[in-house]
């Protein structure tokens, strides 16, 4: 269901220097305050970061418009977040030398980081104006763009940057990470083994170098790269989690060591924050109206909000108010919705966690919800923080989160059998009766009542799952049900098909288990939501891929009328499928064995009647399944949840 986890690199400069081309402006300028300055200069450089703070004050004490003690103070103080102090010191240091590009690019990355984007624009717009050939100062700006979603502005940017200082590593590694939304894979990567090359330390190409091979489904060399960028970074907790998110995508790890490797991120990143004995000033009644918080990044357009949204807008308001915690700048009209039928919106982008921490427990939230385990711009930090008595995790990540500081996660009995599932499980799982999700589409798109193999002559397999799931295990196996269904077609569709060496290396694998490339159509991304739906009319039978099951392109296939084929394995990321299958009543297309999946795929495609009949009814079928009884799904989710609480207060469940 999920994106990538990814940062761009970030051009501060957390030192001050007195070479050109720095962001900090570091010259002494004439005054009582020289020598003063000169010395709090050299403690900054020395990294006696307390020592250099106490002598800018001694010498802003002294001459208030210092410019370059104005600027060294703010870089200070931005660093430890006293934005509103570091604002104040920009101001005084820009009025004082109007013409230094180098405080002008400062002051712009402060402005980036409080969210002032236009401001930051125009700020780093004078400092290439005032030096053009700034290197930074370009980059910067590209940084600026990227956040209002100006791609071409941004690149071209960075080019210029990149023109003026070919080894600008982090002009490299941000590039490449403009090149990976653009789904031009192999030029991202490129692109990022560039930055390592003039920056072999540097985290951030790392981390974005095993988030693009994993998208190619080049998993295992993925896993590599994030286990040695985690030697050389081990308290990079983005990276951390991204390993983790890898880790699902194999059967080559046993359960039992993916979830140890969930544990150990718990015991790095989140057990040290985790207070001890804290104590909580809910009031302990076990049948009062609960507040309810959700945290997700994905309050958008996105695959969480089709099965979060209908849960947010059907809570019982008698017993629950709900209060939405955004943690993403994302916004579009689905947020505007989710915001309509929210009882509070409460944006926790910027804040820290410790800040964010301290406004969930000002609100007074018994239950908080995470919606994005180890996925991208989580807050699972904030968590760890433990803001609420009873903590949850549901939906966007398919395993444990590994912490202690998360009480409960809601699944199923067919995701999560009783036995193995518990023990790999750090939180408690509390399994819903009918599955763990409820569905709701997009767009209105009426199914097609008739399977295309009618028109073609031909069964036509299919797959809208991300390339990363469509591992080298899983071509073997989709290439052996071409090899038995002679006549057969597959249409792989994801957004990094767009990319012109990806599709390449699919057919290639698929060609080298003996199925032709003309049989394999390979779609990039459709991006109107009426138009991806509709490319499902052209599949016979959806394939889901394994380990790592579809869960928001099942649901897709199913409501357009293609029945999907799951093959079960061992635990929750392998068992999605099946949790919604059985919950649709079609457990028929379950298979427990590769050979069964065969076989299974086989049988249906010579079935005309079964997929004319499959075909005919899905829609009702899905409409009558507890898959879109959202309100009844609603009613089991509360009753959980009222356990949960009902259980921390002591009362009996």
């Amino acid at each position: 269901m999920k994106k990538n986890a990814r940062k761009p690199a970030s051009k501060e400069r957390r030192s001050p220097s007195s070479t050109p081309g720095r962001q900090a402006a570091t010259g002494a300028a004439g005054g009582r305050g020289s020598a003063p300055f000169a010395a709090a200069l050299g403690h900054h450089q020395a990294g006696r970061i307390a020592e250099a703070e106490a002598g800018y004050r001694a010498v802003l004490a002294l001459e208030p418009n210092h410019p370059h003690a104005n600027n060294n103070l703010a870089m200070i103080l931005r660093g430890r977040g006293a934005h509103a102090e570091a604002l104040a010191c920009y101001r005084a240091a820009v009025d004082r030398s109007p013409d230094d590009p180098h405080v002008h690019s400062n002051f712009g990355c402060l402005l980036l980081e409080m969210g002032r984007l236009e401001e930051a624009q125009a700020m780093l717009r004078r400092a290439v104006e005032l030096q053009p050939d700034y290197a930074e100062a370009h980059f910067n700006l590209g940084n600026a763009l990227r956040l209002v979603d100006d791609m071409d502005g941004a690149l071209a940017a960075y080019d210029e940057a990149l023109r003026l200082k070919p080894d600008l590593a982090a002009a490299l590694s941000n590039r490449g990470d403009i090149l990976k939304g653009r789904a031009e894979l192999s030029k991202a990567v490129e692109a990022f083994l560039a930055a390592l090359r003039a920056a072999p330390g540097m985290a951030e190409p790392l981390n974005n170098l095993g988030e693009t091979l994993k998208e190619q489904g080049r998993i295992t060399e993925a896993v590599t790269v994030f286990q040695k960028g985690l030697a050389q970074h081990p308290t990079h907790t983005l990276m951390h989690s991204n390993l983790l998110l890898a880790l699902n995508y194999t059967a080559d790890v046993p359960p039992e060591m993916v979830y140890r490797v969930h544990t150990h991120w718990a015991e790095r990143h989140a057990d040290p924050v985790m207070p001890a004995g804290r104590q909580y000033a809910n009031d302990r009644s076990p049948d009062r109206k609960l507040r309810i918080g959700y945290v997700s990044p994905d309050f958008c357009a996105h695959s969480v909000s089709f099965f979060a949204e209908p849960v947010i807008r059907e809570h019982d308001r008698t017993a629950f108010e709900v209060v939405c915690y955004p943690c993403s700048r994302r916004a579009d009209a689905v947020t505007a919705r989710l915001q309509g039928v929210a009882d509070r919106w409460v944006p926790i982008t910027g804040m820290t966690d410790e800040q964010a921490a301290a406004r969930i427990a000002a609100d007074g939230i018994d239950i908080l919800v995470d919606l994005a385990g180890h996925t991208a711009e989580n807050r699972l930090t904030l968590f760890a923080r433990k803001p609420a008595p009873v903590q949850v995790t549901w939906l966007g990540y398919p395993n444990t989160t590994g912490m202690r500081a998360i009480d409960h996660r809601l699944t199923d009995a067919v995701a999560d059998p009783v036995g193995l599932s518990d023990q790999l499980s750090a939180e408690r799982l509390v399994r819903l009766p009918h599955g763990f999700h409820c569905y709701q589409p997009p767009v209105d798109v009426a199914s097609q009542p008739r399977p295309p193999v009618l028109n073609n002559g031909f069964v036509t397999f299919g797959s809208f799952n991300n390339t990363s799931k469509v591992t080298a295990e899983v071509v073997r196996v989709w290439a052996e049900i071409l090899k038995r269904v002679p006549d057969a077609r597959l249409l792989l569709k994801s957004r990094q098909m767009g990319d012109e060496e990806t599709r390449a290396r699919y057919h290639n694998s698929f060609a080298a288990q003996g199925v032709a490339p003309e049989r394999v159509e390979l779609l990039a991304r459709i991006p109107a939501a009426d138009g991806h739906l509709r490319a499902y009319d052209r599949i016979d039978i959806a394939l889901d891929p394994f380990p790592y099951n579809g869960t928001t392109t099942t649901c897709e296939a199913l409501w357009m009328g293609v029945p999907v084929l799951t093959l079960a394995g061992r635990t929750h990321v392998a068992r999605v499928g099946a949790s919604l299958l059985t919950n649709v009543g079609l457990t028929e297309l379950i298979a427990a064995d590769e050979a069964e999946y065969v076989a299974k795929a086989v049988a249906l495609a010579g079935d005309l009647e079964r997929l004319v009949e499959l075909r005919a009814g899905m829609r009702s079928r899905l409409e009558a399944a507890p898959l879109t009884d959202y309100a009844g799904f609603t009613r089991a989710m509360e009753r959980a949840f009222r356990a949960m609480w009902r259980q921390w207060v002591g009362q009996p469940g």
